[in-house]
């Protein structure tokens, strides 16, 4: 497959964070009986590819390493700490992901797991094929944008919908290249 993927959740008004840095709004959302496609994403994942303030986010909450899934942080900071079978880059996008797909089983994808800014680098560049999103019923009224700015518009084309009862809505699109 060696399909890039990418996606996160997103408030109605397109914030991933809220100003104050505050995610308790995207928990508070989620339903324990509600099944948002976490465990066929880490079924069809070979590498993740994350930017470090993401990195720090999910290690904060436990997370971080020790997957069998290789991670990769795009970061300029190349000492910061890493769990096992992480790995820092710094560099040209185009080349790690060349690298991802030649170490990847081949009927495995790339999931670039936030934040914002590198999901509009891998969008600026032409390297992501679908876009997937959770939009959580809540206006936050401003923070960090899910899509920076982009020197020229995408088209895409929706593959998924998909609502729940919690309110929350699940797109999915392909990027028209």
């Amino acid at each position: 497959m060696g399909t890039v993927f990418g996606g996160m959740a997103m408030s109605l008004d397109g914030y991933i964070r809220s100003g104050n840095g505050d995610l308790s709004w995207l928990n508070d959302a989620m339903a324990k009986d509600e099944d948002y496609g976490f465990e066929a994403t880490e079924r069809r994942t070979g590498a993740y590819v994350m930017g470090a303030h993401t990195y720090r986010e999910v290690a904060r909450m436990g997370g971080g390493g020790g997957s069998a899934i290789p991670t990769y942080v795009v970061t300029h900071d190349l000492t910061m700490a890493t769990g096992q079978n992480t790995q820092l880059f710094s560099g040209d996008l185009t080349e790690l992901v060349a690298r991802i797909k030649s170490s990847i089983p081949g009927d495995k994808d790339i999931c670039v797991f936030g934040g914002g800014q590198l999901l509009t680098q891998f969008i600026e560049l032409g390297l992501l094929d679908e876009l997937g999103l959770a939009v959580v019923p809540v206006i936050l009224g401003g923070g960090v944008p899910f899509i920076g700015r982009i020197s020229q518009w995408r088209k895409l084309e929706l593959r998924e919908c998909r609502s729940y009862p919690s309110g929350i809505a699940l797109l999915n699109y392909g990027l028209r290249q």
